[in-house]
């Protein structure tokens, strides 16, 4: 076929201007294998989720808003597709026809799990498909399956690499064709941002839901929809995985890991061990009943046996940088100065333990991806995929969500039928500003408590809301703890800092240098299962984590005790240096 020639065409030899090329009538990129591409992909594809989160919607907050819903994040997943079809349209037909074979083929297999398991496709499932997981791929071979991939993926395919529309650059017509696909693309873009922002705005009219949705770290409707659907929410997940890869390379490069530079030996056996590291926000411990506040705001925490509880110091006042800083050894911190934030030169605790052969779990409502690509989970669900899943459709965006991951966590784990011990993080949204968000609304136990983020509420107000959010992380922690109580479990909680509230205003992330104290203050809490303490080591020493809790002052101990802590309490010993006994606060005569 010469150039400029298409499928489908007729030549019109001879025509005077064309040098003897065949006159070929220009295609539109508005064809129909173009649109069906994009039907096939950005709707059909995406019908059965589809229909599980219109369900949960309708439970949420009736038929009308879910009808609504449902039609904007599917006209936002078709506009998606045209314009990466778009995209990939100007890189030339071969670009375009390896691209649609991949979305089609990936996109077949990954609505099989979505519809049949209920999977929801992120980091975490695209991990497993690359390292070739037994519990993602055993189901590879079933026939069902595959006959699904052959009907959905592999004709369709195929189809579409015959008919894949030819470059815009070859042939007489190349402006007209290139004019053609731009206006595509135009078209596509306006689509999506019109449904992202029609999204926003039928979610903060919703009956029901977790507030406003222009509230600081509230979830972003078109960021739930992009993890829910096809072809988004595979796209998103190889590229965090590329993005996790790069980050764990470059600091490899950069900072020294601990678990190479150090032994680490276990004084007890691992099996079956299950760690769970809750990471609080903005939760000050001044604030907590069972450390000294007037108010009952942690009761279920103050009824639990074998319970440590600290009045602890943040090493700093922002998330971010606690988060760096928080999980490192003491001497991996090195002093900003002239107001510089603090340079971290080595890994966290998180090295140790894979090094001990934990599988890490990580899951989070909030957005930290630089602190969670240096966990380096095995698993990692972050808020928005959390959302997409269908039997959240429409719940509010509180924490309780997070238990439900790490019961879901626990099952897969028993399912593995594996001994391998088992981390699992989870980063809450805990008692960040707005606080009536952070609890359900009829759960308020101090009142009025500041439900509207645009108001500028009295102290008493703002305080009455904070309190509420406090008792919610007690609510979430004994979920936590009821999760793990029948398992060889130790619990870990320590919020990343405080929160200044006062004079009608609520803030943290002061430069430490000047910072108020109350941004310092944070619990680290600390528990122990009955089948966790069969073992005398660990019942030792835990015996003195709580003697050293109930002795102790105020303030005296801190995030810089956490690594060798989280450590030290599993029975982990080092005997050349990468342990501190003296920071580790089960460690004793």
């Amino acid at each position: 076929m010469p150039a400029g020639g298409l499928p489908g065409t007729h030549a019109t030899p001879g025509i005077s201007g064309i040098s003897g090329d065949r006159y070929d009538p220009p295609r539109s990129p508005f064809g129909w294998p173009c649109l069906a591409f994009v039907l096939g992909t950005g709707l059909l594809l995406n019908l059965p989720v589809g229909w599980r989160r219109a369900s949960g919607l309708v439970a949420a907050s009736g038929l009308t808003h879910a009808v609504r819903m449902t039609a904007l994040e599917a006209l936002l997943m078709v506009g998606l597709s045209g314009l990466l079809l778009g995209l990939a349209a100007l890189l030339g037909r071969g670009v375009l026809r390896l691209f649609g074979v991949a979305v089609i083929g990936i996109g077949a297999a990954a609505a099989w799990f979505m519809w049949q398991h209920q999977v929801v496709i992120g980091l975490g499932t695209v991990l497993a498909a690359l390292t070739i997981d037994h519990d993602l791929t055993r189901e590879l071979f079933e026939p069902r399956l595959m006959l699904w991939c052959l009907v959905v993926g592999l004709l369709p395919a195929l189809a579409w690499f015959r008919v894949a529309p030819a470059s815009w650059w070859r042939g007489p017509l190349r402006c007209r064709r290139l004019g053609a696909w731009l206006a595509w693309i135009a078209l596509s873009a306006l689509l999506m941002a019109g449904a992202r922002l029609a999204l926003a705005t039928a979610a903060e009219r919703a009956p029901h839901g977790s507030g406003p949705v222009n509230a600081p770290h509230a979830a972003s409707p078109a960021g739930i929809a992009a993890h829910a659907y096809l072809p988004s929410n595979w796209l998103a997940g190889v590229g965090a995985v590329l993005a996790q890869r790069w980050r764990q390379h470059r600091d490899g490069q950069q900072l020294l890991d601990p678990a190479a530079q150090h032994r680490h030996l276990p004084q007890v056996p691992l099996d079956d061990r299950v760690v769970v590291l809750v990471i609080g926000e903005s939760t000050r411990h001044d604030r907590m009943g069972l450390l000294g506040h007037d108010r009952d705001t942690t009761p279920a925490l103050a009824r639990e046996r074998d319970l440590a509880a600290f009045a602890g110091r943040a090493c700093d006042t922002s998330t971010q940088l606690s988060l760096a800083c928080m999980f490192v050894r003491p001497q991996a911190v090195v002093a900003g100065s002239d107001g510089a934030p603090d340079r971290i030169t080595e890994r966290d605790v998180f090295s140790v333990f894979r090094s001990l052969g934990f599988r890490i779990e990580l899951y989070a409502l909030q957005g930290e991806a630089g602190f969670y690509g240096r966990v380096g989970a095995d698993e990692m669900k972050l808020r928005e995929m959390i959302l997409a899943e269908p039997a959240n459709a429409g719940r509010p965006v509180h924490d309780v969500l997070l238990v439900d991951q790490l019961q879901a966590a626990l099952r897969r784990h028993d399912e593995r039928r594996s001994h391998q011990p088992l981390l699992v993080v989870l980063h809450t949204k805990g008692s960040h500003f707005h606080y009536a968000q952070r609890y359900p609304a009829g759960q308020a136990v101090w009142t009025p408590d500041c439900s509207d983020p645009d108001d500028r509420c009295d102290d008493a107000a703002l305080l009455n809301a904070y309190d509420n959010s406090v008792r919610q992380v007690d609510t979430v922690l004994q979920g936590v703890r009821d999760a793990v109580r029948d398992r060889r479990a130790w619990v870990a909680y320590s919020a990343d800092h405080g929160e200044s509230v006062g004079g009608g205003m609520h803030f943290h992330a002061t430069p430490k240098a000047v910072a108020p104290p109350e941004q310092f203050k944070v619990p680290m809490l600390f528990w122990a299962s009955p089948r966790w303490l069969d073992h005398p080591l660990l019942a030792r020493a835990h015996a003195r984590l709580m003697a050293r809790a109930r002795r102790d002052p105020p303030d005296l101990h801190g995030h810089h005790e956490l690594y060798a802590t989280l450590l030290g309490c599993l029975g982990v010993r080092s005997p050349d240096g990468g342990i501190d006994p003296a920071r580790d606060l089960c460690a004793g005569p």
